[in-house]
């Protein structure tokens, strides 16, 4: 058995240096197989041989290609080298450094901590650009992929031969080209985590540091504050006189020629730059003045919260707006920059090249003010939320809270009344702000108000008149209603700078607005205006128009009139149709009228019976006057009819009688029909008599028959 399993053994070893001796042959150009790639996904140290023994094999079999043929192939061969030697250098253990923040301190410094923010942000720029190389790089990865699908499409369609031998190398060369790219893509991924993992521990160390401040504070250090704090101030002084230097530089140049012109860039940029050193200067006078503020509250000599609230929104106000016209001067900047880059040099004079010289490093000193602006915001930020913590633990927590209350809705108040000084658009030479609109509205709103009020008070005077002067009071309610408005609107577009001397351009407009498509509105407006001064119509008047549509006037407005119908439907009518129009006013003079009841009775009926029971039908009705001189009911025979006497019974109706018509004509019909019945008087109706012929021609058919 022991003999048996040495020879096994014995074998086992003989077949493992056969294989050992083996060699695995590189790809075959003439007929690639699915795995050829296989042949380099091996170790680092066993894919060079592989890599050299391709190569040779590759090189050695162009010299049997067409001599056509050869110089493309070397060239598509040295990139295929390129890649692979690239690869392998890749390939070896990458070198990227690991990052890590410095030691945590027991306590930390105001100037410790704004090194730490300094830190985070280099960090945070770091993994940023390792982010963009990665976007980068995966870009280029898909592009390589892309060129490889096609190159095997190319190589599973072409023919035998030289031509299959050289897509062939083409998609070797594609092939590596993908795999060169997903070994930097895999590098630079690695890189990019480790950044990132860098610039998070930057930042929790800043986090770190903001709560293990030193709480000890001394007069010296506090009166080097101060004396940093005067310095800045004069820093920003200087700023300032800088940007009006700037100013006046920039206004008084002659544009006419080609360097006046670049001058006056030259001049603009150099102004943008003075504004952004100003800028900066602001912002590091209130860095030093939060780090006074903070060393105050330590030492206990600082301000009320109220006065720090203050402060704090001043700087937030600040940082706001400084952030707002940041990206502003650097794309100005930037635009600036490409356009001196793209500038032809040649043919100019050295003046010209100078200043094209002085413009490129004007605009490149500006566009690195913009990064130490933003830089010194962020500090000042996080310097601010140092001193808010600290004020609210020398305040104690209700002081505290009530003064972020304050300092918030100052900040509301301050945004809110910072949108109302934003031009929204112009009329002429005059802008339009938020605030101008809001002005508008509350004029109008004003007057609206006072005009409901006014012509409240109108109609509680003329409630108590005659129905003729509550008319006329609706009238100079409605006159009055049109020029408080007119007056309000006059009033609020003066209010916002809006010259009413030049309205002649404004009536052209209006009249051109007119004649296109206003002239209905117009129409209907006059027409309200001479039914309300002719007092053809007035509310409360029953009426009834052509159309057939009755019912009571309910308000006159500026372009229709409201009309409520009897089954108390609100119908709009145009005024216009009130005056073009025929119009039945039925209560215009008087709020009482006549109404005609026609009635038949039959032959043979008494006629002063028939009288009689008309005119008690009549008493009976509640809208008949009976107290009226001159007006009482009458009964007048009007025709003899086909079928009946026709009578007219003739009542003079009341108020509610003149404005329900239909409702009045129908009570007395029924009064009359029920008194009618009561004396036996008969209604008729249509009669025919029927008279038949005697000797009628006999049938002749039947005479015939018989």
């Amino acid at each position: 058995m022991v003999l048996l399993l040495v020879m096994l053994a014995a074998v086992n070893g003989l077949a493992q240096e056969a294989d050992d001796s083996v060699e695995v042959a590189a790809p075959d150009l003439y007929s690639l197989q699915t795995d050829w790639w296989t042949y380099f996904e091996v170790p680092r140290a066993e894919l060079e041989p592989r890599v050299d023994s391709f190569l040779e094999s590759v090189t050695v079999q162009i010299a049997d290609l067409a001599p056509q043929n050869q110089e493309t192939a070397q060239s598509v061969l040295d990139a295929v080298r390129d890649n692979l030697t690239a690869l392998l250098a890749l390939l070896d253990d990458p070198d990227i450094a690991t990052q890590e923040p410095e030691p945590e301190a027991i306590d930390y410094s105001l100037d410790d901590l704004l090194r730490l923010a300094d830190t985070a942000r280099d960090a945070r720029s770091g993994a940023a650009e390792e982010q963009l190389e990665v976007e980068r790089e995966k870009r280029i990865l898909d592009g390589a992929s892309r060129r490889r699908d096609a190159a095997f499409k190319d190589y599973v369609g072409a023919a035998a031969g030289d031509q299959r031998w050289m897509v062939a190398l083409r998609l070797v060369q594609a092939r590596s080209a993908q795999a060169m790219s997903a070994r930097r893509l895999e590098l630079l991924t690695l890189r990019y985590e480790r950044a990132t993992a860098y610039a998070e521990a930057a930042s929790a160390r800043v986090d770190l540091a903001r709560g293990r401040l030193a709480t000890s504070a001394d007069q010296a250090a506090l009166d080097a504050l101060r004396e940093r704090v005067g310095a800045r101030e004069a820093d920003v002084e200087n700023a300032r006189e800088n940007v009006r230097a700037a100013q006046i530089a920039a206004s008084g140049l002659d544009l006419d020629t080609a360097q006046g012109r670049s001058q006056q860039r030259l001049q603009q940029q150099k102004l943008l730059s003075a504004e952004i050193s100003l800028a900066l200067a602001e912002a590091t006078l209130d860095k030093a003045q939060t780090q006074q503020w903070w060393t105050e509250l330590k030492l206990g000599t600082g301000p009320g919260p109220g006065a720090l609230s203050d402060e704090v929104l001043v700087w937030s106000e600040f940082v706001r707006d400084t952030k707002q016209r940041a990206p502003e001067w650097q794309r100005a900047t930037e635009d600036e920059l490409l356009a001196v880059q793209s500038a032809n040099r040649d043919g100019l004079d050295r003046a010209s090249r100078r200043l094209l010289d002085q413009r490129l490093g004007t605009a490149q000193e500006a566009l690195a003010q913009v990064g130490q602006l933003d830089a010194a915001l962020a500090d000042l930020e996080l310097l601010m939320r140092v001193v808010d913590s600290a004020a609210a633990e020398s305040a104690g927590g209700f002081k505290s809270w009530w003064a972020s209350i304050t300092r918030n809705a100052k900040t509301a108040y301050s945004r809110i009344a910072g949108l109302g000084d934003v031009t929204l658009f112009s009329v002429g030479e005059t802008p339009v702000t938020g605030g101008d609109i809001l002005r508008v509205v509350l004029i109008l709103t004003v007057a609206w108000l006072l005009s409901r009020g006014v012509r409240h008070a109108i109609r509680r005077v003329g409630s108590s008149e005659s129905a003729g002067t509550q008319a006329s009071m609706y009238t100079v309610g409605r006159l009055t209603h049109y020029a408080i408005i007119i007056l309000g609107f006059v009033i609020a577009l003066s209010s916002i700078g809006l010259n009413f001397t030049n309205l002649a351009l404004v009536a052209g407009a209006l009249s051109v607005g007119i004649g296109f498509g206003l002239q209905s509105i117009v129409n209907n407006f006059v027409s309200g205006l001479i039914i309300l001064f002719e007092h053809s119509l007035r509310v409360g008047d029953y009426i009834e128009l052509d159309t057939g549509l009755t019912g009571t006037v309910k308000s006159i407005n500026v372009r229709s009139t409201l009309i409520n119908t009897n089954d108390n439907i609100d119908i709009v009518v145009p005024n216009s149709e009130f005056v073009t129009t025929r119009l039945t006013n039925w209560t215009l003079g008087e709020r009482t009228l006549r109404v005609r009841i026609p009635f038949g009775v039959a032959y043979g009926s008494d006629k002063d019976v028939v009288k009689q029971a008309a005119l008690e039908a009549a008493a009976e009705v509640p809208f008949t006057l009976t107290h009226m001189k001159g007006r009482e009911p009458d009964v007048w025979l009007t025709e003899y009819g086909d079928s009946s006497l026709n009578f007219l019974l003739l009542v003079w109706v009341n108020r509610q009688g003149a404005r329900r018509p239909t409702r009045t004509r129908s009570a007395y019909l029924w009064a009359l029909e029920t008194k009618l019945a009561e004396y036996g008087i008969e209604i008729p109706f249509p009669q025919r008599d029927l008279h038949l012929r005697s000797g009628w021609p006999p049938n002749r058919r039947s005479k015939s028959q018989d």
